[in-house]
């Protein structure tokens, strides 16, 4: 029996747009308390290359953490403009229905469990064997 989606739709452009508001938030914060860091210790000169290595590894690490943020809210825009075109809740793997639980708890994916199972599955060059 196929799982209603219309009448969820409102519910998942909501937990849409919340997600997204709560990801803003965190890049923004992430960003501001990166910058205001820097502008903390730019006249704190490290005095070793140890201490120099270590800070640009907290650098790098939050760079990192910006950059899942970013990525995070394109597959955010995405689903938002799935729900405008109406494919929202369909596989982009399979065509098959999205489950309802599974798009509750992640309302911005793209594709069914067992897809993304094999999406990140890892891949061995032809011939090999594990």
């Amino acid at each position: 029996m196929p799982e209603k989606l219309a009448g969820d739709e409102l519910e998942f452009r909501n937990l849409l747009a919340e997600h997204k508001r709560r990801l803003w938030a965190e890049l923004r914060e992430e960003i501001f308390s990166q910058t205001g860091e820097d502008l903390a210790t730019q006249y704190d000169i490290p005095q070793d290359p140890g201490e120099k290595s270590m800070l640009d590894s907290l650098s790098d690490a939050g760079l990192a953490v910006a950059d899942i943020r970013r990525q995070q809210l394109t597959q955010l825009e995405e689903a938002q403009r799935r729900i405008e075109s109406g494919t929202y809740g369909k596989c982009e793997g399979c065509g098959e229905r999205i489950g309802l639980d599974r798009l509750k708890l992640m309302p911005f994916t793209a594709y069914c469990i067992d897809c993304q199972r094999d999406r990140e599955a890892p891949t061995k060059p032809p011939g090999t064997k594990l």
